[in-house]
């Protein structure tokens, strides 16, 4: 008998073994992908511009992502570990410092033909993320993704809806609260049998976000619950669209907005239009009090429950990135002008944006007479051959220090000229020169602005750049690097000063002090 009970578990487990080396064969048909990147940045003392080593001469942020997919099923991880943080990133307000590492995302997901669901850490977004977005900007040192579960489904083909319910991420741990979410979108071409007529699409949708975190002092009816809601509309028809979203959120008192009971409420209003060589885009939004945290205490942009950005130009160049706006939540109306015109070898852009204080608490529609922000510019590229193309642009900006950097400053106006030349001197090598100058009367004064850069396509690249205060401090803010890529990775070396000011990637903005020394930076990414 038991030399049967061998016999038949022998059996068994060559069954088995087989069974799941036919499974391992089976994953290995699957797709893994990552990436590591790492930014390090080496400091060096620097009088001239106020530059202050921290106690750890070097910092350095490192982000090591991958993600493997199997038929429907996916499952991906991230380890982050700032050795310590780079100065400036939002990490060293609690870790002062520290070095540390950890494993801070890990997701599981299925994705069937309606119906996807995800586990562990996650992204998502509600219309245009006014009411609410969780993702990441590794740059300006924001992640706030989710850790919960996260729902869509497509019930029919006219209805989309997400459900997402966790906690949101505060650094290598967890806020102290719970974010809850249900948005459902229409196609009310595909809901209707009869169409409209004239291709007109019409999309609408709702949007209901909660948090909670527990309250435990004395003051009555302190809401521990916050909610808020918006609506949206699209329509679509041939060249042109219209898209309006109103956002309102319930009162919510905290620390940044010096626990006021007012109510938050938000409008923001899309149209575009297109004809042949002609375009434009019209942006409005107005907004009170929409300081949306994951904490009460929470201070910074590091724990946004919604995503508002500046709704203005964004700029690549030295002087045009020394005046730019970052986004008034407690209250703010505006918006922007975008029209360009394609002239055959050349297209000419013109942008106008302005923001200012609301006429009065909860004015949404109503600007006030005091200005924050106001950037008026024209723009020509012109490609005049194979080898040469050049642009050409003009600003004027409007800035109030004060209200956007806050402390004791005026009203900055400001005139700025640049000029940028590129010349390929064969299919794979060119060279490119920019010449700026940024004048006013106010802050610090007139600043000049130089860049050439050397491109060896596809792999090499170097540049010499120097941004130079004059007449105030007589600072040179200079520059040189180059960088290496080849395949999926890519190496660049920089050593030079950076000026202290305000650090914007996609209209989202952070403070950086003002730095001297060498900046590497590495990135690598593969698919197998």
């Amino acid at each position: 008998m038991d030399l049967m009970k061998k016999v038949l578990f022998t059996l068994a487990l060559g069954v088995c073994g087989k069974a799941a080396v036919a499974q391992l064969d089976q994953l290995t048909k699957g797709h893994l992908s990552g990436s590591f990147e790492s930014y390090t940045q080496y400091y060096r003392k620097d009088e001239k511009i106020d530059a202050i080593p921290p106690p750890d001469k070097i910092g350095s942020n490192n982000f090591f992502k991958l993600d493997y997919t199997y038929r429907q099923f996916t499952a991906g991880v991230q380890y982050e570990a700032y050795l310590p943080a780079i100065q400036g990133f939002p990490f060293n307000s609690t870790k002062q410092n520290r070095s540390e590492g950890k494993l801070v995302n890990r997701y599981f997901r299925y994705a069937g033909e309606r119906l996807s669901i995800q586990i562990g850490d996650f992204y998502e977004q509600f219309g245009s993320g006014l009411v609410f977005r969780s993702w990441e900007n590794r740059q300006i040192g924001i992640n706030n993704a989710l850790e919960g579960v996260s729902v869509q489904a497509e019930p029919v083909n006219f209805l989309k809806l997400k459900v997402v319910y966790g906690r949101p991420r505060k650094y290598f741990d967890y806020a102290n609260a719970l974010v809850r979410g249900a948005d459902a979108e229409i196609n009310m071409n595909e809901l209707f049998t009869k169409k409209p007529s004239g291709n007109v699409n019409v999309t609408g949708g709702f949007s209901y976000v909660s948090r909670y975190q527990e309250y435990t002092g004395t003051a009555d009816k302190f809401p521990a619950t916050v909610d808020a809601w918006s609506g949206r509309m699209n329509i679509d028809k041939g060249n042109a669209s219209l898209g309006v979203e109103y956002v309102h959120k319930a009162s919510d008192p905290h620390t940044a907005n010096v626990y006021s009971d007012e109510a938050g409420k938000a409008i923001l209003i899309n149209a575009a239009y297109t004809a042949g060589k002609f375009g434009a885009n019209l942006t409005y939004r107005g907004m009170s009090n929409m300081d949306y945290r994951s904490e009460r205490e929470a201070t910074g942009t590091v724990l946004p429950v919604n995503y508002i950005p500046a709704l203005t130009r964004q700029n690549d160049y030295l002087t045009t990135n020394i005046y730019v706006y970052n986004a008034q939540v407690a209250g703010e109306a505006g918006g922007q002008a975008d029209v360009f015109v394609n002239l055959g070898s050349s297209k000419l852009s013109l942008n106008y944006s302005q923001y200012s204080a609301l006429n009065k608490p909860g004015a949404i529609l109503s600007p006030g007479k005091e200005l924050y922000f106001r950037d008026g510019s024209l723009e020509w590229k012109k490609r005049w051959n194979a080898k040469w193309q050049s642009i050409l642009a003009y600003h004027y900006v409007n800035y109030n220090k004060y209200i956007i950097e806050g402390g004791a400053h005026e009203m900055v106006q400001s005139h700025i000229g640049l000029a940028n030349i590129l010349y390929k001197y064969s299919p794979k090598k060119s060279a490119r020169l920019e010449l700026q100058h940024l004048y006013t009367k106010e802050d610090r004064g007139n600043w000049a602005a130089a860049v050439t850069e050397w491109t060896f396509a596809p792999m090499w690249s170097v540049y010499v750049s120097d941004l130079f205060n004059y007449g105030v401090t007589d600072t040179h803010y200079y520059n040189a690097g180059g960088s290496v890529m080849k395949n999926g990775t890519r190496f660049s070396l920089a050593y030079g000063r950076q000026r202290a000011g305000l650090f914007c990637v996609g209209g989202v903005c952070r403070y950086v002090p003002s730095a001297s020394g060498v900046t590497a930076t590495l990135t690598v990414t593969f698919n197998n």
